[in-house]
């Protein structure tokens, strides 16, 4: 079965910390990530730009290629421009957070302000769609269109569409449906566009002169674009056109070089409602695509990595990244050889079941007991089989870290844990749902 690989890894790499001496700490910063991600890249898992700063000082930033022919369309280098997926949510809370400044709007304002006709209008607000608390679906319906086709007011009237799968306020989930919604409504308070507004906004007056949209204000400045690449059939595959399902509005790019102008000029005070444990945070990813950002202001520093290659273990390199940049051990990638176990029939029966993936948009994976062995299926295709490391850990090929762990839960059945596109996902156990 084919999941996306985060990386297993397996020693760790230690230096002698400079006494107090920021040079010898920003050495030891730039020369521990460097090995860190040059391994990463040596395994296949890495290929992108990395940007990372201690205080004003820049620690590290460097292009990292898995393939060292520049004609290649997965070659970047540090001036690379990147889609920045779901980056582009965290530019539209801080157009919220300017405009309510402005009284322009306020987070507390309904949908029905702005859209009077949209279903459920008076129960959603701006902060439910910042918070993802707005009951709306993660994705949209089928459209008769191609979704890049669809200009706003479509987009528009296709999220209308969407059922709410919860009161609003009363749960979270992640909604790009929502995001959409506020792109939208970000347009329609100033009399022109989000893509508009972030130029005016963040782009220009930052010097962020090589960032802007793909299909909007901006794709002009666009002129060394990473695109995005994944893995057919053990191959990597360039998506060197913007498949039917992209979006136009929020489809923005930039270098890591800008999004660190970006991240310098956030007060703190200003945008203390984006703030969390000391940190402002976002994370995107598509298909072939992702892209990280963060600031923290407690500890004092930066992180900022873009990726044309989805197959890289996203999670971890946050959280090994963090741990560089406070000059902490980090373990070091390194080729991963699992072993399975044998498991009785009765154990293994126990794990069959219809799983929901919620928060991946209601991905369902069927797990099936045949041939004594587990089988994973989607949309009635077999992905393959899953083999035991423990009793509740499975993975399906011995050289990636990818996992499938089933965890009991309230009822006496299972749930699932799955590692996809670098990120860890439960699904839930639907199985009687669906008898």
């Amino acid at each position: 079965m084919k999941i996306i690989p985060i990386l297993l890894i397996s020693f760790s790499f230690m230096a002698v910390f400079g006494q107090g001496d920021p040079k010898v700490s920003s050495t030891y910063c730039e020369n521990t990530a460097d090995i860190y991600f040059t391994k990463l890249t040596d395994l296949g898992n890495f290929n992108g730009v990395v940007l990372l700063k201690k205080g004003d000082d820049i620690v590290l930033k460097k292009a990292y290629n898995m393939q060292s022919d520049i004609s290649s369309t997965l070659f970047v280098d540090e001036n690379s421009q990147f889609d920045l997926r779901s980056i582009a949510k965290l530019f539209a809370k801080l157009s919220v957070i300017q405009l309510e400044a402005e009284d322009q709007l306020s987070k507390e304002d309904k949908l029905s302000r702005f859209l009077p006709d949209f279903p459920n209008a008076n129960k959603i607000s701006i902060n439910h769609l910042i918070n993802n608390t707005s009951g709306l679906p993660r994705s949209f319906e089928d459209s008769e269109k191609p979704y890049i086709e669809l200009n706003p007011d479509e987009v528009i009237a296709l999220a209308s569409k969407s059922n709410l799968e919860f009161e609003p306020g009363e749960q979270e989930l992640y909604s790009n449906v929502g995001f959409q919604l506020l792109y939208f409504i970000i347009g329609k308070v100033t009399d022109a566009s989000f893509e508009a507004y972030i130029y005016q906004h963040f782009f220009k007056p930052l010097g962020m002169s090589n960032s802007g949209s793909n299909f909007y204000d901006g794709k002009d400045r666009k002129h060394q674009y990473a695109y995005g690449h994944f893995d057919k059939n053990d191959e990597i595959v360039c998506e060197c056109t913007y498949p039917e399902d992209e979006m136009k509005m929020g489809n923005l790019f930039s270098t890591a070089e800008d999004l660190d102008k970006l991240l310098s000029s956030l007060d703190n005070t200003i945008y203390q409602d984006l703030i969390h444990e000391g940190i402002i945070a976002h994370a995107g990813g598509t298909r072939g695509k992702r892209a990280y950002v963060e600031r923290n202001y407690n500890k004092d520093y930066t992180m900022i990595f873009l990726s044309n290659y989805d197959q890289i273990p996203f999670e971890q390199i946050i959280i090994d990244t963090r741990l560089i940049l406070e000059e902490k051990e980090v373990v070091m990638p390194e080729a991963v050889n699992r072993k399975s176990i044998e498991l009785s029939a009765k154990i293994l029966k126990k794990y069959q079941g219809t799983y929901d993936l919620v928060d991946a948009g209601h991905i369902l994976l069927d797990i099936k007991f045949e041939n004594d062995s587990l089988y994973v299926y989607q949309k009635g295709k077999n992905n393959g089989v899953i083999v035991p490391e423990t009793k509740t850990v499975f993975f399906s090929d011995p050289t990636k870290k990818e996992s499938i762990e089933f965890v009991e839960n309230e009822k006496g059945t299972f749930d699932m844990l799955i590692d996809f596109q670098g990120v860890q996902w439960r699904g839930a156990n639907v199985t009687s749902e669906n008898r």
